[in-house]
């Protein structure tokens, strides 16, 4: 797939973001983006092991084994130009104070992996695109508690894909901001209360939603688990005001 690929066909990516534009939220699929069909396997093999992830002292949940990449680019007539950013430095994340550093994985070494980048930033309307900015990329494996309570996490856009999942919960969720309170209690029904599934895809403009997802449930005869990619397309302030 190509950095101009037709991934949705044209009619398919503006109906996408004049939802997202709209709604403030677009659920789709790896499928749907032209991603192969071995490609969510494939990906999976390659980082989701005990050789990429791994659980840093301070990270909540404590049973969860994570990895990250940041990766610069700049956007000129329709093409995306991307490179390693030299930091990866998470600040004040999650509601863990001060800075983090996480195994990193270089994943612009590795074509497909590269593939899913600019797939990810085509899902941002055009008019909504830096000239130049950062993508986050974290890797995520969890046991148990996928996150603490609803939250931010204070960049432009958040994308979240499942590559696998293992018994039941992990149901993602987006509330309007005034409808949970600091503390995490809720106060209205949600707007989208939704089970993600392996090769499904979210992307979804965090200033206009908490977001989390509920635990995971053990299946009868064995251990739950889930993998998914959480992405950010981030604010300038998070790397590139910083370092100027």
């Amino acid at each position: 797939m190509s950095n101009d690929a037709a991934w949705l066909g044209l009619d398919g990516r503006e109906d996408l973001w004049s939802e997202l534009d709209s709604r403030g939220y677009v659920v789709t699929s790896d499928r749907s983006l032209g991603l192969p069909e071995k490609f969510r396997q494939n990906f999976s093999e390659t980082y989701f092991n005990e050789q990429t992830l791994r659980h840093d002292e301070g990270d909540w949940p404590v049973d969860r084994v994570r990895a990250r990449d940041v990766i610069s680019y700049t956007w000129d007539e329709g093409l995306f130009s991307l490179q390693q950013h030299d930091v990866i430095t998470i600040t004040d994340r999650a509601g863990i104070p001060g800075k983090r550093e996480h195994a990193r994985v270089e994943l612009l070494n590795d074509p497909a992996a590269e593939e899913l980048v600019r797939a990810f930033l085509e899902l941002v309307p055009p008019e909504r695109r830096r000239p130049k900015g950062t993508f986050g990329v974290n890797l995520f494996r969890t046991f148990t508690n996928v996150v603490t309570k609803p939250h931010h996490d204070n960049e432009e856009f958040i994308i979240l894909y499942v590559l696998d999942r293992v018994g039941d919960g992990a149901e993602t969720y987006l509330y309007h901001p005034e409808d949970v309170t600091d503390e995490g209690q809720i106060m209205a029904d949600p707007v989208l209360w939704q089970q993600l599934n392996p090769g499904d895809i979210i992307i979804f403009e965090d200033k206009r939603f908490k977001h989390g997802a509920t635990p995971l449930v053990n299946p009868d005869d064995g251990q739950a688990q889930r993998d998914a990619l959480v992405c950010t397309v981030d604010y300038s302030g998070t790397y590139l005001e910083a370092v100027s």
